[in-house]
């Protein structure tokens, strides 16, 4: 990056936005200069536009003076996507977090792209509405940060993830053109589908100003099981067996037992004190009142037959109550290791049980903890590998393994997290030369300068 250029950048930028909205020195940048991986990259300076018209003279300006441009929602990312490769402008949505249009008819809703899952969440409840993407992060993450990672959670199995609620976007390119990827309706056959090819791109093709989204009725009722199981792999055995049964859960968790090690260390598990188990189960059902009564009589039966032992919850404030167990798990994990690497890789459900096995071998033979969780119901685990520091290169072998392990069992070596550039070396081991070529050449046609996000998602 020329620094002649890039001077003559920041002297416009601060011009046109002002003192309040641009960042320079280095005590403000470092607020910038990490996510929720373990990276710490600091920007070059840091532009907090109000609207869409400054982003489109901020993307005007980078392609002119050929700055870096890095998009950037609340920092939650784990693969250290939002952050600089070598310097450049964070573009921090934080001050574009408005709700422009809520359509009860037409049941979308039009957000900035720094608006807060959680805080849609309640917008939308009163109306009688939800949002159903939930990842672990929704009270503190953003919808375009969301957007630009394909974002899911443990609602995916029933409801789907982001990609399935994004209907239109509005994006401003390099130079400063803005795209909108197609009409704000339930159907459209016109365009190629480049919604869809900005969902998960992460920040690479271009930067997001409006998002226009799909929402559905809340249900009438929710009802939260949480069972124990000796046997650790049990709870996989038992999704596949009510899958057949033909029920779909809202959300199937499971919990390993290297995680409820640490929530045990943490205090967190005391409604089953003195009870001896090595996994967890959080089934949710919901629905309309006498569909949600039949299913919950299946699995209460299903789980006295197995004699299983489980906590059920029919209330608000109970339901919520047993999910902050699953909510605890991120903070707890940090009792077994002052440093981790999380990932969250998919394999076909058939293949949870043998990944699974899979990973305590390699959790033996390298004698670091490897907590494994997530979303039983989708075959997208949460793996953590815990660690030391004097322990990461032991650390860094082990992920390999497990990448490797994953992609033997015909899965995907990200979820919903993204690829970042934490899993950018690993993508040529999983996409097809072709897929990486066509990857690259439509990179050229939305950023033909480079300037967007470079070094994320997209191998050399």
């Amino acid at each position: 990056m020329n620094q002649t250029l890039l001077s003559e950048f920041k002297r416009t930028l601060e011009n046109l936005l002002g003192k309040d909205k641009f960042l320079t020195k280095e005590e403000d940048l470092l607020s910038y200069s990490y996510d929720s991986s373990y990276l710490i990259r600091l920007p070059s300076c840091v532009a907090l536009p109000e609207k869409k018209e400054e982003v489109v003279e901020i993307l005007r300006l980078a392609q002119k003076y050929k700055v870096p441009v890095i998009s950037r929602g609340a920092g939650t990312a784990t693969t250290g996507s939002p952050l600089p490769h070598k310097g450049g402008v964070v573009i921090c949505f934080s001050k574009m977090n408005r709700i422009l249009e809520f359509n009860e008819e037409e049941r979308i809703v039009r957000v900035e792209p720094g608006v807060l899952n959680g805080e849609l969440k309640n917008f939308l409840k009163k109306y009688g509405f939800f949002y159903p993407p939930d990842p672990a992060s929704y009270a503190f993450s953003t919808i375009g940060g969301n957007v630009a990672t394909g974002a899911g959670g443990p609602r995916g199995l029933k409801y789907g993830t982001t990609k399935d609620y994004v209907l239109a976007l509005e994006v401003v390119l390099p130079g400063g053109k803005v795209l909108k990827t197609g009409p704000s309706t339930l159907k459209c056959a016109v365009p190629y589908n480049l919604t869809q090819l900005f969902v998960g791109s992460e920040g690479t093709l271009g930067v997001f100003t409006e998002i226009v989204l799909k929402v559905i009725p809340l249900p009438s009722k929710r009802v939260l099981f949480v069972s124990i199981h000796e046997r650790e792999e049990e709870p996989l055995d038992i999704i596949s067996e009510l899958l057949k049964k033909r029920l779909t859960p809202a959300c199937a968790e499971f919990v390993d037992k290297t995680t409820i090690l640490a929530l045990t260390k943490r205090n967190i598990l005391n409604l089953f004190q003195n009870k001896n188990f090595s996994s967890l189960l959080f089934l949710e059902l919901d629905g309309e009142k006498e569909t949600l009564n039949k299913e919950m009589i299946l699995v209460e039966n299903f789980y006295k037959e197995l004699k299983i032992f489980f906590k059920k919850a029919e209330d608000e404030k109970n339901i919520e109550n047993l999910w902050e167990m699953r909510r605890s798990i991120s903070p707890s994990l940090k009792i077994l290791g002052k440093k981790r690497f999380a990932e969250d890789v998919v394999v076909p459900r058939r293949f949870m049980k043998e990944l699974l096995f899979r990973i305590r071998n390699i959790e033996k033979e390298e004698g670091l903890y490897i907590s494994c969780f997530g979303h039983a119901g989708d075959g997208n685990f949460h793996v953590n590998i815990l660690f030391d520091p004097e322990n990461e290169k032991k650390a860094l072998k082990t992920r390999e393994k497990i990448l490797k392990e994953v992609l033997k069992l015909s899965g995907t070596i990200s979820g919903e997290h993204g690829v970042g550039y934490i899993k950018r070396n690993f993508v040529n081991l999983e996409l097809s030369p072709l897929q990486i070529e066509i990857m690259k050449k439509l990179k050229k046609v939305f950023d033909p300068d480079g300037i967007l996000n470079p070094q994320v998602k997209i191998p050399d």
